[in-house]
């Protein structure tokens, strides 16, 4: 009996992990890769990760989904415009599952620290950020989102006003 135990116990841990999507650990190196050129500011390379059409979520309050190519590199910019020396540390590189069901897609998310320097004031930033990037079948990001406090960062690092 106690054998019969633990072998229902195994079958049942058994049965309830859920296999890794084989395209997961491509998708992490790309996913890595991405942060690394993102640094650089070379946005032909960033723009070169992206599906020409996608839905993107940015970070700043009251943003509408970005739905092309061409506008999340404008966003990508926008960020390398107001600010030097961006880097990214992640905490950890996580597997995403479909929404629908639950399911490993190869979607990868992460969480990990964003640091900066306004180029107007010069202050310094350290933030706590999520992402999520999905990818087709050709390793490019066709679904994908920012979470963190980017205006409250914009805030922080603002010019202290004239006195």
């Amino acid at each position: 009996m106690k054998n019969l135990i633990y072998i229902a116990l195994i079958a049942l841990l058994a049965s309830c992990s859920q296999p890794q999507n084989p395209n997961f650990d491509t998708n992490v190196e790309i996913a890595k890769a991405w942060f690394a050129d993102f640094e650089t500011e070379d946005m032909d390379k960033v723009a070169a990760y992206f599906a020409d059409e996608l839905e993107y979520e940015g970070a700043f309050y009251g943003m509408p989904m970005m739905t092309s190519k061409d506008q999340v590199v404008q966003y990508m910019q926008g960020w390398h415009s107001a600010m030097d020396n961006i880097k990214y540390e992640a905490e950890n590189f996580l597997p995403g599952v479909d929404p629908e069901t639950s399911l490993p897609n190869g979607s990868v998310r992460t969480y990990g620290t964003w640091t900066g320097v306004s180029t107007t004031s010069g202050k310094s930033f350290e933030a706590k950020f999520y992402h999520y990037m999905t990818f087709d079948e050709n390793g490019l990001i066709i679904n994908g989102g920012d979470y963190g406090d980017a205006t409250g960062i914009m805030v922080a690092v603002a010019q202290d006003p004239a006195e």
